[in-house]
């Protein structure tokens, strides 16, 4: 049909969006950084504008990101708000704190969560329109 099948709020919505573009650009820019964290994981992004939520693979494997995909078997699953997100991948908010504080839930493998923090922060360094 003519319309759109999804009504209010949608991941393109959350400002967590633009960070897992960027993630897909650095990717592409410097593929050397997915070394540094070879996994797949999965991002669960919640309480975005409007109670919009968004699902997004970031597979270092793979060199890419997926938007509104479940991975098969993702290596560790990370859950958070969008504010938290984005304030963490800006440098903002302390991976650790957001864990201990129940602002970011992880599944599987934790250690592997931990590396995901040197694409976070080179993105951090690459780009200021976060």
């Amino acid at each position: 049909p003519g319309y759109p099948l999804h009504v209010g709020a949608m991941a393109d919505d959350l400002a967590s969006a633009k960070v897992f573009t960027a993630i897909g650009e650095l990717l592409t820019k410097d593929p050397e950084v997915a070394k540094k964290a070879p996994g797949v994981f999965q991002f669960v992004i919640t309480k975005g504008p409007g109670g919009a939520t968004g699902t997004w693979v970031v597979d270092l494997k793979k060199g890419e990101v997926r938007k509104d995909e479940k991975a098969e078997k993702p290596d560790c699953t990370m859950t958070l708000a969008d504010a938290d997100f984005v304030a963490m991948v800006a440098g903002k908010l302390a991976a650790q704190k957001a864990f201990m504080t129940g602002k970011l839930k992880i599944g599987g493998n934790m250690m592997l969560a931990q590396k995901f923090n040197a694409v976070t922060s080179k993105l951090a360094k690459q780009t200021s329109k976060l």
